[in-house]
């Protein structure tokens, strides 16, 4: 029992080291030019590790995307006492998100270089769909599997491409502007109020603007 234990724990420990370094190389030199090889030779494990715990290196790429909203969501639990639903609470995740990769130029090329290799919504379908669901619950919004399912395609093709565009082109749009859109896009297409999306998106930068996020890491 006692070397399965430490056989576990030195499985747990090698994992962490490959998204750590990970990140580090991600950080350093984007998404494009970071190789499997050298994620191996910063984590110091063999090249077969990777594969054996991530299966390819996109899957390392999802823990890191959910590890940082993860994170995002518990600084906000910790921050806010009060009752709130969850489109408010998503309004606020998504301020410090944007805020955070869009304020570092390494983060940033990540993310674009992510964003043109594939969709972003791959990624985060498991963590988002449970947002996207409470929506439902908190608004009192009756959906079909199907109507639901069309609405996550309709956000992931339109969040996509306005997020390829903003890169693009930032004339005439702010980034506070840009992270409020696409983060109503599913309300909207819920049959949320508007109205409560602007206000949501206002109460958001306060939010954002008061307190200290530092601690929130997308990669390094």
């Amino acid at each position: 029992m006692q070397q399965d234990k430490n056989m576990y724990q030195k499985g747990i420990s090698k994992k962490n080291r490959i998204v750590l370094a990970a990140k580090e190389l991600f950080y350093e030199y984007g998404y494009d030019k970071t190789t499997v090889a050298m994620i191996k030779d910063r984590a110091e494990v063999s090249l077969s590790a990777i594969p054996y715990y991530f299966k390819e290196k996109d899957r390392i790429i999802n823990i890191i995307y959910n590890d940082f909203l993860s994170n995002i969501y518990n600084l906000i639990n910790k921050k806010i006492t009060n009752d709130m639903d969850s489109y408010l609470r998503h309004f606020y995740a998504s301020k410090i998100f944007y805020y955070v990769i869009f304020n570092d130029p390494y983060n940033k090329r990540f993310y674009y270089e992510v964003s043109v290799a594939q969709s972003n919504y791959k990624l985060l379908y498991p963590f988002m769909n449970n947002v996207y669901l409470n929506y439902a619950r908190d608004f009192n919004i009756k959906l079909t599997d199907k109507e639901f399912r069309l609405i996550r395609m309709s956000d992931a093709g339109a969040r996509r491409e306005i997020m390829l565009k903003y890169y693009e082109d930032t004339e005439g749009i702010t980034l506070d502007e840009m992270a409020d859109y696409v983060t109503s896009i599913v309300g909207t297409l819920m049959g949320i109020d508007k109205n409560v999306a602007k206000v949501y998106a206002r109460l958001s930068t306060e939010f954002a603007s008061t307190i200290d996020y530092s601690s929130v890491k997308f990669l390094v």
